[in-house]
């Protein structure tokens, strides 16, 4: 009787420990304690977090699109298991993926002479961006990316901000049929709205007056929007500031991160005031270089001196900050993000000229550079907990380079190539002469990728009062 008893506990006790490992492996806790080996480990190289002090680790894992783990070489490799590919940097730098904060790349395509969004993606791969936020993206272009994104053909991380005008054209409230922050996919994302203040440095015509633009900031807080504002002139971004304090009405602009683009011309007042309400400043990064000097609009530069370009007095106010390109608006021939941490640092443009005194007296440090593509621009867009940064749990968009940018000489940045660029835990591009690097490691499974060959056929949609611009930076 008493074994009887015993057997029937047992069998209890059996049954209920074979559901509780049931419950446990539905909620995926089997897999992560069981079979938790990485996909891939990344070793014996520099590898620069983007995290404070851009702490140096040995070697991460890589588990489907994130990072598992990060530490030293030895405890990571001791991770691997039988199906684990391993990259060797061999001395090489790992970086979290470049993030280009405002850019027309896809939807300005055909002033760079690219007739299809698959040549477009290939180029910024390769160039070492990851992720890149679109700041004209009307209907027409909505609809192409998403039909990208449904192709299986969006092979970079897109941003898309709506236009709301065009000098003095309105668009009405098209944006309000979408959702802030809507995910398409892992790589489509409606990140906010996109404002023209005004024209640029040398047109000082001025698109709204503060009612208007007030009304306008209002209506798309209200549904939720960051919004970002262009704005080239001091006397623009007066009106600008005055809108948007008065719209966040003493709140704290962290709930929305408004920003505003290019702030060529600032005066040491406005700088207090974008400090004092942290509102984001989006610069570009290309510009205002030494090739500057060959342009026509020089004299008024060098008039304005004092005022263009102030990214180091920016900095160091303490103004969130994010940088990028505006490609192709600017700088059709720099797309290289190397080459524009480059430019940062030096000053000095793809011909060589001597920069002047006012502009190497806002270059940046190379750290400074580095961060305002990566974790800083990851802030602008709301996503610093996912990305811009090598740490346990962000999406593993990296990038690898031939040389370590903290160490080179200055003037040999540009010089810096660009070897593999990693999205999701995907390789989606190796420079000729590095296939190692992936087909050596990653094999020729769905974890390569490589350029398409076929062009996507898209139906397009056109929406009203939106049409092609020659400028929509």
């Amino acid at each position: 009787m008493k074994r009887r008893g015993l057997l029937v506990t047992t069998s209890i006790v059996l049954a209920l420990l074979l559901v509780s490992l049931l419950y446990l492996a539905s909620q995926g806790f089997w897999n992560e304690t069981t079979d938790s080996s990485p996909d891939i480990i990344i070793h014996n190289g520099e590898i620069l977090t983007m995290e404070e002090s851009i702490a140096q680790v040995e070697a991460i894992a890589i588990r489907n699109e994130t990072i598992l783990a990060i530490g030293n070489e030895n405890d990571i490799l001791a991770m691997a298991g039988s199906n684990t590919r391993i990259i060797n940097l061999e001395g090489r730098t790992l970086l979290p993926g470049f993030i280009d904060s405002h850019s027309h790349h896809i939807g300005d395509r055909n002033l760079v002479n690219q007739s299809t969004p698959e040549e477009v993606i290939e180029s910024v791969l390769s160039s070492g961006w990851t992720s890149i936020s679109e700041l004209f993206v009307n209907q027409d272009r909505l609809d192409e990316l998403i039909s990208l994104g449904q192709h299986n053909e969006l092979r970079i991380r897109v941003n898309a901000y709506l236009p709301l005008s065009w000098q003095f054209e309105r668009f009405g409230d098209w944006y309000q049929a979408y959702d802030p922050g809507h995910e398409y996919s892992s790589k489509l994302r409606i990140a906010g709205v996109k404002i023209f203040m005004d024209g640029w440095y040398t047109n000082w015509n001025h698109y709204f007056d503060q009612v208007e633009l007030e009304s306008l900031i209002q209506e798309a807080q209200d549904e939720g929007f960051q919004i970002a504002i262009h704005s080239a002139t001091d006397n623009g971004t007066d009106v600008v500031l005055n809108s948007l304090e008065s719209v966040l009405g003493g709140e704290s602009n962290e709930l929305y991160r408004h920003r505003i683009e290019h702030l060529v011309l600032l005066r040491d007042d406005q700088i207090e005031r974008l400090s004092n309400l942290g509102i984001i400043a989006s610069f570009q990064l290309p510009w205002f270089t030494s090739d500057w000097k060959l342009a026509g609009s020089y004299p008024i530069l060098q008039e304005y001196s004092h005022l263009v370009a102030r990214w180091r007095d920016i900095l160091q106010a303490g103004i969130p900050s994010i940088g990028s390109t505006d490609f192709p608006y600017m700088s059709q021939n720099i797309r290289s993000a190397m080459k524009i941490v480059s430019m940062v640092v030096t000053r000095v443009g793809i011909s060589g000229l001597t920069p002047t005194d006012w502009m190497l007296d806002q270059t940046l440090s190379v750290e400074q550079t580095l961060r305002l593509l990566t974790i800083d621009a990851a802030y602008g867009t709301f996503q610093e907990d996912i990305k811009g940064s090598i740490k346990v749990g962000k999406l593993a968009d990296l990038v690898i380079l031939s040389d370590n940018p903290l160490t080179v000489p200055e003037n040999t940045l540009a010089d810096i190539e660009v070897l593999m660029t990693m999205v999701g835990g995907v390789v989606e591009y190796t420079a000729p002469g590095q296939q190692f690097l992936s087909a050596g490691c990653l094999g020729a499974s769905s974890q390569t990728r490589g350029r398409s060959s076929q062009p996507i056929k898209m139906e397009m949609i056109r929406p009203p009062n939106q049409k092609e611009k020659w400028w929509t930076g």
